[in-house]
């Protein structure tokens, strides 16, 4: 977009003096008011461009200054209005009013509004202005649009390539007696003798720089920077190392440059071409910079992109040809407006390139698609896993929708120019492949503004920066990149101060006024309150409550308390600093509370819960508890749910509503303490005192067992195969309920064998009649089958 920019100066500066008069004089007489000339400007719609942008500037001067009367705060009327509020609210109709209080208030309603004159006069007249700036741009556009729209004859037919080659030699015939006339000149045929020896001198010393000294320069000082594997001086070898890809060729470009002025040869037939010549060398210059800074095919450590070196030299060499066709690009279209070519010539001469853009585009289409893909770990660790610092992960997938757009843009630059459209093939490829040089660039800035980073902490070049620096790094280049990228695809320049505009005023939506200021504001208060908040939290949670008696489920309480009031407070404080006026949106918010009440009343019942949860404490952070089925400890209380981690090591998320409305089940609210219940089965027969005694002393010998209240055996029942015991104790802490279950039955069960007390199990008898038949009759089926 720079290199086009710059051409555009170029040319504008050659055609100065033929159009410096031209809007004037197509817009109308200098006696017509400005609104007079730009209504006929948009009735006729034959006025020129130029003219179209000259009324639209001056309409915008008018705008801008009634803008500011509208904005600007006017005291007087401020004053008058504190005096009539002062009255206090005006009577309703037929309602009477004493008479010194009525004609104080029509003097001051009449006097303010002889001082609301100027501002209203101001923004009717701004409506105007806005109206007619609006038309213009409709009408710039529809122009824009149909010089894109032009149709050249097409390249497929065989006439087209024969009058594009008549008229491609009738330029070169042209050309040559140009240059015969420029040589016959007196002037210059006396200075050839002088100037030439000058010229070849500057042309060897340009080739030097371009050719014999850049490389070695260049290759010399990445070594350098290579060896030092961080910090400042190799980050500052490495970026001069790169600027010799940028100097160097400066220096041999402006010598190159230089001849023609010193030969002082100037043919009428390419005299944009040659003033344009600086240019064409600019944007040569900028796209081998590119290709060698984000491909680095010499250099790995500083590639930006993760291929190999066969696929990063060809990424360097597409760069330079794509540089190449926008040089061939601009020169023609420099030709054209020294009209050296006619419609034929133009189709015939634009095909190859627009095909030579396109190849170019797809190439280097799929070079940046094969960075899309996840590389293998070169080497392992000694234990076998993959070394993280050597594996590169996917891309976001933006260099595949790049790609996409890339190849996208080559097919409809190929299919419009052989239909004959040659700007709009311009359009699909020029601004593509400029803007893929926006987009490396500002991926180069990024990535230079990591480095520096990295070098200055001291760290290695690959280590991962804080992501507030990532995200601001994003936001700045967007914003310094966005308008470029849109000048790129046809945005004038008066659009873009047209955003910048509707940014800093702001959108209107009833009485609120949403603006850049007042969104940078807002954000800015809201940030500043949640780092006061979290500052806050860590007071408490490292100074302030460990100090207390509390215990870590009252303690992560009071911090999800301090979070929900810091949050509301960063909000309102927020709102109120920007300025919002919310009262407006007390009706549209009351009509659809009703709404929100039945659709959200079970997260507004979650809500309220958990609020209940932190206040109340029935369960807090830690609790083993019981609830619709499950079993776990509670490891975080937030607004809507709770989380429970089971025994399992699951997850478990409960709605808050479900512990205040169900029956929750809570071993550790009070206290620890909680009662193990074991039964044994003995044998009958057994001796009842001795199963009594060993199930005492097996609890008393455990350690997780509390003294008081004293174990107990219960001699629960007869049952059908066993006596029935309970043994009944509490434990010291009921999270060990499992474990002492477990030594317990150990216990229990060795103790009662070596007692010689048995453990039952369950029996039945098999009673069997007739045996004496039913051995008749197995006797008699085996004799049947050995009659031997």
């Amino acid at each position: 977009m720079t290199a086009l920019m710059l051409l555009g100066l170029a040319v504008g500066a050659a055609h100065a003096q033929e159009n410096q008069e031209l809007p004037v004089a197509e817009a109308g007489g200098t006696s017509q008011s400005l609104f007079e000339r730009a209504v006929r400007a948009i009735e006729e719609k034959t006025v020129s461009v130029q003219a179209l942008e000259l009324l639209r500037g001056q309409l915008a001067e008018v705008r801008d200054a009634n803008a500011a009367i509208v904005r600007r705060d006017d005291l007087a009327a401020d004053l008058l209005s504190a005096q009539l509020e002062s009255l206090g609210p005006a009577p309703a109709e037929g309602a009477g009013e004493a008479a010194d209080v009525a004609a104080r208030r029509l003097e001051l309603e009449n006097a303010l509004a002889k001082a609301n004159a100027p501002i209203r006069q101001a923004g009717e007249t701004l409506r105007h202005v806005e109206v007619l700036i609006r038309e213009l741009d409709k009408q710039l556009r529809l122009r824009k649009l149909q010089e894109v729209v032009e149709r050249y004859p097409t390249p497929l037919v065989v006439s087209t390539w024969q009058n594009g080659l008549e008229e491609v030699s009738e330029f070169r015939q042209r050309l040559w007696r140009d240059i015969q006339s420029e040589l016959a000149r007196p002037s210059v045929s006396k200075q050839l003798n002088r100037t030439v020896p000058i010229a070849l001198g500057l042309a060897l010393f340009g080739l030097g720089f371009l050719v014999f000294l850049q490389f070695p320069l260049s290759r010399g000082l990445m070594r350098h920077a290579e060896r030092r594997r961080g910090g400042v001086r190799g980050l500052l070898l490495a970026l001069a190392s790169n600027s010799t890809f940028i100097l160097l060729p400066v220096i041999g470009a402006v010598a190159l440059v230089a001849i023609l002025p010193i030969l002082d040869i100037r043919p009428n037939a390419v005299r944009t071409a040659v003033s344009a010549l600086p240019v064409l060398a600019i944007v040569m210059i900028i796209a081998h910079w590119l290709g060698h800074t984000i491909f680095a095919p010499e250099a790995q450590r500083w590639r930006m992109l993760d291929l190999s070196d066969a696929e990063a030299l060809r990424g360097l060499r597409l760069c330079q040809a794509l540089g190449v066709f926008l040089m061939l690009e601009l020169l023609l279209e420099t030709l054209e407006i020294d009209q050296a070519f006619g419609p034929a010539a133009i189709s015939v001469l634009s095909a190859p390139l627009i095909f030579l853009a396109a190849g170019l585009l797809w190439l280097l289409a799929g070079t940046l698609r094969k960075n899309e893909a996840a590389t293998e770990p070169s080497e392992l660790r000694e234990d076998g896993e993959p070394d993280e610092t050597d594996v590169h992960l996917k891309d976001s997938g933006f260099l595949l929708f790049l790609s996409l757009l890339m190849r996208g843009a080559a097919l409809l630059a190929v299919g419009v120019v052989l239909a004959g459209y040659v700007k709009l093939a311009r359009v699909a490829s020029i601004p593509m492949i400029v803007t893929v040089a926006q987009l490396g660039l500002g991926y180069l800035l990024y990535h230079l503004a990591r480095q520096i980073f990295n070098a200055v902490t001291d760290k290695e070049d690959t280590a991962p920066v804080p992501i507030s620096l990532s995200i601001s790094l994003v936001c700045g280049l967007t914003l310094v990149f966005a308008p470029l990228i849109a000048m790129t695809w046809g945005a004038r320049p008066t659009d873009i101060v047209e955003v910048g505009r509707l940014l800093y005023n702001g959108v209107q939506f009833g009485d609120i006024r949403l603006s850049l200021d007042s969104f940078i504001i807002l954000i800015a208060v809201f940030g500043l309150g949640m780092l006061v908040t979290r500052w806050l939290q860590n007071l408490l949670r490292r100074s302030v409550l460990p100090q207390t008696r509390m215990d870590a489920g009252a303690r992560n309480a009071v911090l999800t308390g301090v979070s929900y009031v810091g949050l509301t407070l960063a909000v309102l404080i927020a709102v109120s600093t920007a300025g919002l006026n919310l009262s407006s949106l007390a009706v549209v918010a009351g009509a659809l509370s009703v709404g929100i009440g039945f659709g959200l009343q079970t997260i507004v019942s979650n809500f309220v819960s958990g609020i209940i949860l932190l206040i109340e404490r029935p369960i807090k952070e830690g609790d083993w508890i019981e609830v619709s089925g499950q079993s776990g400890y509670v490891r975080k209380i937030s607004v809507r749910s709770t989380r429970i981690e089971t025994f399992d090591r699951h997850d478990v998320i409960i709605p808050n509503s479900d512990l205040i409305a169900g029956t929750v089940k809570n071993m550790t609210l009070s206290s620890k303490t909680g009662r193990l219940i074991l039964p044994v089965g003995v044998a009958y027969g057994s001796d009842l005192e001795k199963v009594k005694s060993i199930l005492l002393d097996a609890a008393r010998g455990h350690t997780s067992i509390t003294r008081y209240p004293m174990p107990s055996v219960l001699f629960t029942g007869l049952g059908d195969s066993s006596l029935d015991f309970e043994l009944r104790c509490y434990l010291k802490d009921v999270g060990t309920i499992l474990t002492t279950r477990s030594d317990l039955y150990f216990t229990v069960y060795n103790e009662l064998g070596k007692a010689g007390i048995e453990i039952p199990f369950p029996q039945r008898d098999l009673h069997l009649r007739d045996i004496d038949r039913l051995a008749d009759a197995i006797e008699r089926r085996s004799e049947a089958r050995d009659p031997d």
